[in-house]
């Protein structure tokens, strides 16, 4: 059976963000994956050095065209979540 692009991915960021919350969609026509990912180890950690991890994460695990798939992936504690989706 054939690992999936969501697998991969799935698999790479639960081994570098252990215990995280990570929700996956495909977008633009099913062409693209993007989401959320809810870590606790992202507290008191600047958004931009959450993204660098985040890719660095997903450049060790995927090729440069799967790569290519992967849009947006939000990267929030889970407090930052709470504040994000409650109706305050």
């Amino acid at each position: 059976m054939a690992t999936t692009l969501n697998d991969k991915l799935r698999r790479s960021l639960a081994a570098r963000f252990p215990g995280a919350d990570l929700k996956l969609t495909r977008s633009g026509h099913g062409k693209r994956l993007g989401g959320t990912l809810v870590w606790n180890g992202f507290e008191d950690m600047a958004q931009i050095d959450r993204q660098v991890e985040l890719r660095r994460a997903i450049d060790d695990a995927l090729s440069e065209d799967e790569q290519l798939q992967v849009s947006f992936i939000l990267t929030v504690t889970p407090d930052e979540l709470e504040s994000i989706t409650s109706d305050a």
